[in-house]
Formats: structure tokens, sequence, C-alpha cells
């Protein structure tokens, strides 16, 4: 727990530090393809890569599942997801729009149906485990809690950016701080997500 409570004071300060930083400084760290998104994506391929080390030097045996979720994280924050696709799949307009032929949205929609079967049936194998673990507050548990609401923030003030503007509207430039907020807050769901993995394995070893 207390670890966690330091990850988030890092969060906060890492948000002051940016946001004091002169000139265009700010903004230029959070833009898209900027410091803070790639050090996000080299977190989520840092978790797969200590994923797979844990696995190989028989540290944890983790099942497949959460390093190729993860991996997939990975990829979204590097916009794979629309690099390969007339637009990105993630838009209800991929499926509507005449612009993408019917061949590239069979692959996607083949894609995105075998990941959520995919998905279900992992999920319905490890939550129970997860949920007494979380009930208990194991610190593993407490840290996949902590990076999947740092998920959920995250697109909760990608969606209500104008709100937080008009929170923030003594700011200097309210609308960089709030992107500031969001993408901090992207950076920090690998980190959570690592602290989880480590936490787990000296379980395992313990």
């Amino acid at each position: 727990m207390k670890s966690s409570f330091l990850i988030f004071a890092a969060y906060a300060v890492l948000v002051i530090f940016i946001s004091l930083l002169p000139g265009k400084f700010p903004s230029n760290m959070v833009k898209e393809g900027g410091p803070i998104e790639i050090l996000s994506a080299a977190g989520y391929f840092m978790f797969c890569l200590l994923i797979f080390f844990f696995n190989f030097m028989k540290i944890t045996s983790n099942r497949f599942a959460p390093g190729f979720f993860v991996f997939l994280l990975g990829l979204r924050e590097l916009d794979f997801h629309d690099r390969f696709t007339t637009m990105g799949i993630f838009k209800i307009r991929f499926f509507t729009s005449s612009d993408v032929p019917v061949a590239e949205k069979i692959i996607v929609i083949i894609f995105i149906f075998s990941l959520l079967c995919y998905a279900f049936f992992y999920l319905r194998n490890a939550l129970p485990a997860y949920k007494r673990d979380l009930k208990s507050l194991r610190t593993y548990a407490v840290s996949v809690a902590c990076a999947l609401v740092c998920m959920v923030f995250s697109k909760f003030i990608d969606s209500n950016s104008d709100m937080f503007i008009a929170i923030f509207h003594t700011f200097q430039d309210p609308a960089t701080f709030s992107f500031i907020l969001e993408e901090c807050m992207e950076l920090f769901i690998p980190i959570f997500f690592i602290q989880g993995l480590i936490q787990y394995s000296r379980i395992k070893t313990s």
C-alpha cells in the first residue's frame, strides 16, 4: 500500500514539474510522440520483458495472457491501431464508413471478437482468485487495481477535457495542464503493472 501511495505522490510531483517548465516545454513533453508517451509505451514493453524473464528464470509461472494484453496496450499507446488500417479501429466510423474496405472491416471484426473471447475465458478463470487477493489487500492486487484506476481516470480526463479546462481556467494554459494530467496518468499505468508483477513474483518466491 505504501509503495502505491508513493507512486501517486510521484505522479503529483511529475505533473507539477512539467507544468512549471518554461516556454513550450510542457506541451512538448506531453505531445503525441513526445517523451511522456514514449516512456508510457516503454513501460508496457518493460512489463512484457519482465514477465518473460520471470517465466524463463522459473521465478514465477505466469500465464501468457497478462503479457499479451499489456503488449497490446503498448501498441495502442504508439497508435498502432490506426497505422495499418484506413482509420483507427476504435472509432465507430471505421465500421460504418464506406471509405473502409469490407475485407478490412471483416479482418478487424474477427480480430476483436477473438480478443474478446480470449479475454473472457482468461478473466473467468483469473478473476475469482484476484478478487480474493484484492479483498485481502495483497500488494500485487492493489497495484493492479491502481493501474486500472489510472486507466479509467485518464480516459475520464480525455473525455471531459472541457470540464478540466474550466476547472483550471486560472492557469496560464489550462488546456495544456489538462493534457499533462492525462498523459502523466497514462504513464503511471504501466508503472503500477510493473510494480504488481514484481510484488507477485515476491509472493511466489517467498
